[in-house]
């Protein structure tokens, strides 16, 4: 029921936390029975339960909103379509990162340390902590290895609704705040997403079409159509225009991802053109 939950959105018996007799009824208890009698006979092994799951026709489903729902099924119990999922708070960053080229894909090791917006540290117990931020590849390691203070957690992953360390979280709340937003636009782990993927590609592509499409497609999966193209090289030349007259500005924009002999205006043209397409709503919920 929980793998079912963290995979769909919602349990077959959606009191996840309370599988009791005064939790609610399961949707669909055939259902519930089958995957627990499939779980022991693939030998326990949940990765063979997610593909089972991840495969099958009702988690393919698209999550299209549909009219004749509505009044039948609102929540979605039936499951005749999709449910549209946030990304975890961990796999947000994950996401940035990757589309960027920049995540570190090694498994295994100590906690890693990446950048923490000033003054968060001090709020720990006792105001002895250090963040010291972690370099080279462990800057970008996975989300899993980040370090959790339980008395100064990282405001990221809290923005997100990531549970704190001090008690069990049986489901996660999904939240849709503004604070989600703006971390995502200004955050310096994002920010330098945003610089990686403009220099990845800088670097690969060489029409700005083919470049969006590559950004594009980094991020959301699929080519753009051809009004979500026109916009964005709409955006794009009226970047252009804005960091020619700012030489300062866009320099510091661009970072120290910027590819060599590409201009500062731009690489940094570039960099708020693809720190746009990471932040489409698109990009961060699953479809």
């Amino acid at each position: 029921n929980q793998i079912w939950e963290r995979i769909f959105g919602r349990g077959i018996v959606s009191t996840v936390d309370n599988f009791g007799v005064r939790g609610e009824l399961p949707s669909h208890p055939r259902l519930l029975d089958w995957l627990a009698a499939e779980l022991v006979r693939v030998g326990w092994s949940r990765k063979a339960l997610i593909k089972t799951i991840v495969t099958s026709t009702a988690y393919r489903r698209a999550s299209a909103h549909r009219e004749d729902l509505v009044e039948i099924d609102p929540e979605n119990r039936l499951l005749a379509r999709q449910n549209r999922r946030r990304l975890d708070a961990e796999l947000v960053r994950d996401h940035f990162l990757s589309a960027a080229g920049l995540l570190s894909t090694r498994v295994g090791g100590p906690s890693v340390f990446p950048p923490l917006p000033d003054g968060v540290a001090d709020q720990s117990y006792a105001f002895h902590f250090r963040w010291d931020v972690s370099r080279g590849g462990d800057r970008y390691r996975r989300g899993l290895y980040t370090f959790f203070k339980r008395t100064a957690p990282h405001p990221n992953l809290l923005a997100f609704d990531c549970p704190t360390a001090s008690k069990s979280a049986a489901s996660r709340r999904v939240s849709n705040t503004p604070l989600q937003a703006l971390t995502t636009l200004n955050n310096e782990v994002f920010h330098e997403a945003a610089q990686g993927l403009a220099a990845y590609v800088l670097e690969r592509a060489a029409t700005d079409e083919e470049r969006i499409g590559l950004a594009f497609g980094r991020c959301v999966s699929r080519t753009p159509d051809d009004a979500e193209l026109e916009r964005l090289e709409d955006y794009l030349a009226i970047a252009r225009a804005w960091y020619r007259d700012r030489p300062e500005d866009a320099a510091e924009l661009a970072g120290a991802h910027r590819p060599d002999g590409v201009p500062a205006s731009e690489a940094a043209a570039w960099v708020a053109t693809a720190r746009l397409v990471l932040n489409l709503d698109e990009s961060l919920t699953r479809e």
